[in-house]
């Protein structure tokens, strides 16, 4: 077991605040006391007697979570040249190359991350239907990070567990709220991207320069200006400084992308820059 997964002896740590009963209604089936026993995979949570209890129903689910999970992660991690700002430049010598190749061996396998993924995420799956294997790896890792995360909300932790271990409808987590809150930040981007589609630029635009009336309402952009700030006492100069140094750009961010719709680009290529 690598060092990242938590061990049974600080386990614990995965709910600091030991005073919360985590409870949901349901039929519930109780858990082996045997640690070899697999963990059942539709666990429907009902409240149990005591915090004590209810603490070790979710660590045997997180440790199981944790341990499966542990097969999605590389040995070896990638090599320098394939990090985003590839410092070598494209450069690299044909004894390095071969070098990680064999290093690398120790790596799971694509077909093997994929299998295991699938197994520890077939709830997920059944949720949305179609995905990929990517996926559901790219979410097993999320999940796998918030379980570690000594500051991730609890309540996030338990709604992972469930949605793992059971077919109940999911909640929203504090963290899907506040990645979706950047999400929705990073797609003004696209308003500098000459490939974007006027469309596309009008949409994001049409939510910065909103109605004021609807400029408190969840998801907008001045309450993702404030979560990405921090609620600072100045919010409002922030917020309306934003506004007014986008505006001078606007025109040739426009202007731009109208001429290339006119001028015919490529479709495909832009969907593909986009």
């Amino acid at each position: 077991m690598s060092e990242i997964a938590v061990c049974v002896a600080r386990a614990p740590t995965l709910f600091p605040d030991a005073h919360v009963l985590w409870s949901a209604a349901g039929q519930s089936r109780a858990l082996s006391d045997d640690n070899n026993a697999p963990v059942p995979a539709d666990i429907a949570f009902q409240p149990l007697g005591t915090e004590s209890a209810s603490q070790s129903h979710f660590l045997v689910l997180a440790q199981d979570f944790l341990e499966r999970s542990e097969a999605l992660i590389d040995v070896v991690p990638p090599p320098p040249w394939e990090d985003e700002d590839d410092i070598f430049d494209g450069e690299v010598s044909d004894p390095d190359r071969t070098e990680y190749q064999k290093r690398s061996s120790a790596n799971p396998s694509l077909d093997q991350k994929e299998e295991a993924a699938r197994q520890l995420m077939e709830n997920e799956a059944a949720r949305y239907p179609g995905c990929t294997a990517g996926f559901l790896i790219a979410l097993a890792l999320t999940y796998r990070r918030i379980l570690l995360d000594r500051l991730a909300d609890p309540r996030d932790k338990v709604e992972i567990l469930r949605r793992v271990y059971s077919q109940r409808e999911p909640e929203w987590m504090t963290a899907e709220i506040v990645y979706l809150h950047f999400i929705l930040l990073d797609q003004c981007r696209y308003l500098a991207r000459a490939s974007a589609s006027v469309e596309r630029k009008k949409e994001i635009l049409t939510w910065i320069y909103t109605d004021p009336a609807l400029e408190d309402q969840p998801f907008s952009f001045k309450n993702c200006v404030k979560l990405a700030t921090g609620n600072t006492p100045d919010l409002g100069a922030i917020y309306r400084r934003l506004q007014e140094e986008l505006r001078p750009a606007l025109a040739e961010w426009l202007r731009e992308s109208l001429a290339r719709k006119r001028s015919g680009a490529d479709r495909q290529s832009e969907l593909f820059e986009m």
